[in-house]
């Protein structure tokens, strides 16, 4: 009598196990990926942000050192994912469906960016005030 007992207790945790297991598996979905740049080298610490598309919930994680990315646990929706890191343009992902149980897979070849710097040249030798308050142009001899 007492073995029988035992055995439906142990059963029905095992049972009670797998349908909590099943429940957290089922429920949710994933996007992995990696991130490069235009020579196909990987992109490392680069942010990665999904966004729900409805609800507006934002998930964010860094690509690790080999560019790579997962977001884990993600809910059933429509998601917009963006991928930033200095010194590229931003990248965007639109219309990522995530289904209960399957892994998306979106890979960001990034690009460059351009950066534009301008330097003002003159001939003038710049104007300075002396202890006096007089000004004075400095001119290099050479």
């Amino acid at each position: 009598m007492r073995s029988i007992n035992l055995l439906r207790i142990v059963l029905a945790c095992l049972l009670f196990t797998g349908v909590t297991y099943a429940q957290g598996v089922g429920a949710s979905g994933d996007i992995k990926g990696t991130v490069t740049d235009p020579s196909g080298a990987v992109v490392a610490n680069a942010t990665v942000t999904a966004t729900d598309v409805d609800k507006g919930i934002k998930h964010t994680v860094t690509s690790d050192t080999n560019g790579q990315f997962h977001l884990t646990g993600l809910q059933p929706a429509t998601y917009s994912l963006s991928v930033t890191k200095s010194g590229f343009q931003p990248e965007i992902a639109k219309s990522v469906v995530v289904n209960i149980g399957q892994t998306n897979t979106v890979n960001f070849p990034m690009k460059v960016s351009q950066v534009s710097e301008q330097i003002e040249v003159t001939t003038e030798p710049p104007v300075v005030e002396t202890e006096r308050g007089a000004q004075a142009n400095i001119v290099n001899e050479q």
